[in-house]
Parts: C-alpha cells; sequence; structure tokens
C-alpha cells in the first residue's frame, strides 16, 4: 500500500474522541488532553447543528446573546484539530473588532478545555499544539482583503456580517472561496440583522437560491441564559417598547426589520450631486487611526452659496504617522486648505503633535464635545439639502449602515463611523452657514418699501456732502434731517 493512503492515526483518534468521548485506558499522544473534544458536551442543539450541517456555505442569523461568538470559537477549534498545520482564519469588519469578540473567547477555551494554545497578542494569531493556527483578521479594505489571498483554509468564518459594506462579494467571491477549494473548505457568515435590510449578508439569509444553509436562533434557546424571557420583558418595560418596535425585533428577535429611524445618518438622493461649483474654499477633516482606518473628507464651501459640498472621502488601515503627513501635504497642494483639522482624542493627539512639528502641518484639534447634537444639525444640513455629496464617494457605504445603539445615545459599535467622523469634523469648520439670502423685492407701497425709499434718500444726501467735504459726523441721520429742514 503506497504512502499516501498511510491512515493518519492521529486523525482516527480525534474523530473517535469527537464522536464517543475518550476511552479509560487509552493514552492521548503527547499534547492532547482528555478534555480536548469535551467542549461538545457544553453546546447546545442550535450550536451543534450549525457546526455539523455539511453544507459548505453557512450563515447564522442570531440576537444578541445567543452564543454565536463561542459556536465560532468551537467550530475553528475543532476544525484545527481536525487539519494539522492548517490555517483558519476568523474576519470582522477591523483587526480591533475582531480582537474584542474573539480574542477572549479563544483564551477562556484554551483554560477551560486546556488547549494548549500559545497566543501572538501582536499578531492575533492562536497556534495549537498540532501546528495549526487561527488568526484574528480585518476586512475593511483593500490592504486588508488581500492580505486573506493567496492561502488555502479548511475553513473560514466572517463574524458581524451585516456590517459590511459593498466590498463583502469581492471578498467571499474572488478571495475566500477559492481559498477553499484545496480543503474542500466551508464559509460560515454570522450576524444579527442591521436597520438597512440590504447587502450580501441580508440576501445570504433571506433569498432561496443564495446557495447559503442559513441556521437561526436568539437568546431564547441560548440555555445558559435561563431567564432570557424574564430579561427580554425588563428590557421592554425598560425601554418603553412595544413587542413590533424594530430595534427589539432586531436584537432580540433576529429579524429584518427595516428602521430608517435606526440609522444614524439621514441622507437621500436629493443630496447626491455629480460635480461640485468652482471657486470653493476646501477643508480637510481627519479621523486618525492605526488598526482602524485613517479617514480623509474634503469639504468644500462659498459664502455665496448655503450648500456646503463633500468633494472626496477615503480611509486606510495601518498608516504610520509620516505617510498620513504625505497624503496631507499631497491633499493640500491639490485643494489648498484654509483649514485642516484632525481628531486629537487617545492615539491621535501624539500623531497630530509629531505632524505640527516635524511637518509643519497647521492641524487643528477636532471638535468632539456634543457629537449627539452636532450629528442632528448634520442631519438637518442634509434633510434640507444643505449639505451636498459627489455620487460615488464610499461615506455613502458607512452611512447605509451606521446605526444608534439601542439607547440612542451612541452609534452602535459593530459598523465602521471613520468617513462619517471625519466629514463631521470638516463640516464644523466650513462657514457655508453666514450665507445669507438676498430678499425679495419690496411690494411698492409697503411698509418695508417705504423704509428702502427712505434709506436711499439718506444714502444719496450722504454721499453728496461727503462729495462736499463735510465732517462724517453729519451722517448722523438727525443732522441731516436738520439740514433738509426736515425738523
Amino acid at each position: 500500500m503506497g504512502k499516501k493512503n498511510k491512515v493518519d492515526g492521529r486523525q482516527v483518534l480525534q474523530e473517535f474522541i469527537k464522536r464517543f468521548g475518550d476511552v479509560e485506558g487509552i493514552d492521548l499522544p503527547e499534547g492532547e488532553s482528555e478534555r480536548t473534544f469535551r467542549w461538545r458536551e457544553d453546546l447546545f442543539d442550535k450550536q451543534l447543528d450549525l457546526i455539523d450541517d455539511p453544507a459548505k456555505q453557512k450563515a447564522a442569523l442570531c440576537s444578541r446573546r445567543a452564543g454565536k461568538t463561542y459556536t465560532c470559537c468551537f467550530y475553528m477549534l475543532e476544525v484545527a484539530h481536525k487539519f494539522p498545520d492548517s490555517l483558519i482564519p476568523y474576519i470582522a469588519l477591523t483587526r480591533s473588532v475582531a480582537k474584542r469578540l474573539m480574542w477572549g473567547a479563544l483564551k477562556r477555551a484554551n483554560n477551560r478545555y486546556q488547549v494548549g494554545m500559545k497566543f501572538n497578542n501582536n499578531e492575533l494569531i492562536a497556534t495549537l499544539k498540532n501546528g495549526s493556527q487561527i488568526s484574528l483578521n480585518g476586512a475593511n479594505d483593500e490592504a486588508d482583503i488581500d492580505k486573506l489571498r493567496g492561502s488555502a483554509y479548511p475553513l473560514v468564518v466572517i463574524d458581524e456580517a451585516a456590517s459590511y459594506g459593498p466590498f463583502l462579494p469581492e471578498l467571499v467571491e474572488d478571495v475566500l472561496e477559492p481559498a477553499l477549494i484545496d480543503y474542500s473548505g466551508t464559509l460560515l457568515m454570522t450576524g444579527t440583522p442591521n436597520a438597512r435590510c440590504h447587502g450580501y449578508f441580508f440576501d445570504a439569509t433571506t433569498k432561496e437560491d443564495s446557495g447559503f444553509s442559513t441556521h437561526k436562533w436568539t437568546i431564547r434557546q441560548n440555555p445558559y441564559i435561563p431567564h432570557a424571557g424574564d430579561y427580554l420583558d425588563k428590557k421592554l418595560v425598560q425601554k418603553g417598547w412595544s413587542q413590533d418596535n424594530p430595534v427589539y425585533l432586531r436584537e432580540w428577535c433576529g429579524k429584518w426589520i427595516r428602521s430608517d429611524d435606526s440609522l444614524v445618518y439621514k441622507y437621500s438622493d436629493l443630496n447626491r450631486i455629480a460635480v461640485p461649483p468652482t471657486g470653493l474654499d476646501y477643508v480637510l477633516g481627519v479621523d486618525l487611526g492605526f488598526t482602524d482606518a485613517t479617514a480623509f473628507v474634503i469639504w468644500g464651501f462659498t459664502q455665496d452659496k448655503a450648500e456646503a459640498y463633500l468633494v472626496e472621502g477615503f480611509k486606510q488601515t495601518r498608516l504610520i504617522t509620516s505617510e498620513i503627513a504625505e497624503i496631507i501635504e499631497e491633499l493640500n497642494r491639490t485643494y489648498g486648505f484654509i483649514s485642516m483639522v484632525a481628531d486629537c482624542g487617545g492615539l491621535g493627539k501624539s500623531m497630530v503633535e509629531e505632524m505640527r512639528r516635524r511637518f509643519g502641518l497647521p492641524l487643528k484639534a477636532a471638535e468632539k464635545r456634543s457629537k449627539f447634537s452636532y450629528i442632528e444639525l448634520f442631519n438637518d444640513g442634509l434633510r434640507t439639502e444643505r449639505i451636498k455629496v459627489i455620487d460615488g464617494c464610499s461615506i455613502f457605504d458607512e452611512w447605509d449602515l451606521l446605526q444608534w445603539d439601542e439607547n440612542r445615545n451612541k452609534e452602535d459599535a459593530r459598523f465602521e463611523n471613520h468617513l462619517a467622523d471625519a466629514a463631521l469634523y470638516g463640516w464644523r469648520e466650513c462657514r457655508h452657514f453666514l450665507y445669507e439670502p438676498p430678499l425679495e423685492a419690496a411690494s411698492e407701497g409697503s411698509t418695508r418699501w417705504y423704509d428702502e425709499l427712505e434709506d436711499k434718500i439718506w444714502e444719496q444726501k450722504r454721499r453728496s456732502i461727503e462729495g462736499d467735504n463735510r465732517p462724517m459726523a453729519i451722517r448722523d441721520s438727525s443732522v441731516l434731517k436738520d439740514m433738509m429742514g426736515f425738523n
């Protein structure tokens, strides 16, 4: 019998333990704990149904606290054990979100079940004893997506898939599907419904011909939260929600319910323009990041018009200070900014100071107080069409998804807001609000018509007096009236 037909004893033993549990008197290979596969005993039926589903494209549409994070965690561990020396990507919108969602879950599973993983906190890679790796990744721009090309994966997990913009089909179809061929691997997408009710994840979980096997469950099916019903009843009373409240139905019942009121920015097609006017003054707004994207938004305005124009917006991850400064300098050569404003919170404070001192960039600190109030003012500008945006700008991708949290006092952290924040910073620097529209001509015989006529008479008389080199004090209307014999 050829070498290629040799049975891997380790895999056989692992599969046996997975199905039947460990057997007394049998020693496990070095590095394998007898508790390694015991996590299956702690999974409930909905989780196991998803993991054991033989479909190669799967989706989990869940409410909050349904247990999907641990489902993903143990699914990745199981596949990692099955395929030694393999790589399994866990993908969230950004690396920071991926770390927040999954890094702690992997470490807790490692401790509880004695998996023996080693954790690289810088690279966000967990390495198992059989050489397999679970990597945490972001996918919010082309650079991040390109990092996922060219490898082979037995399993890929995309979490919070409802928070992704229009690039998700490219990520799945152009990058991940080819990478799954070698192993005949599986793609899993999970998430909670968004307020816009559109996008690739929406189609995958609602269309019969999407090719995805969809699993649905909520907090009520999670046995580790036995009093979920009581908890939700109290939340309804606390929030003043009815049973058909859109937020409640989306977040806690896992149902696709459209609600534009839940979206932070309320633009319409009337805010889109093809080309901005000429003769504008320009302002730059910057939202600084590293792992999260750095976003650049350019506004144009003139005091002769009531509108402000968002003429360009883009973002990029993992930019160092000198690269950000180079981009700003290039933009400044193009637009000649009258003002440049950047987020100076946290890491941004030192970055801004370095760009001021080292590169001579006159960056101002962005005003971040009263953000909620300024978003309301911004939405008023959208509603009244005083804000115009170049059609095709990528900021629409953020505005389409960004929604309030269930308390409606801050943005939901699952959705990206870097371009939105940069736009808000820059818009506050525009001076289009100084525009004063011309008054309509007064009707003949009206009070305003007589007032304006009187003003013209006094102005004509003032000019005639100044032409005679009379003192400027004579401009006083009482003096003028004395001279004209009206007093």
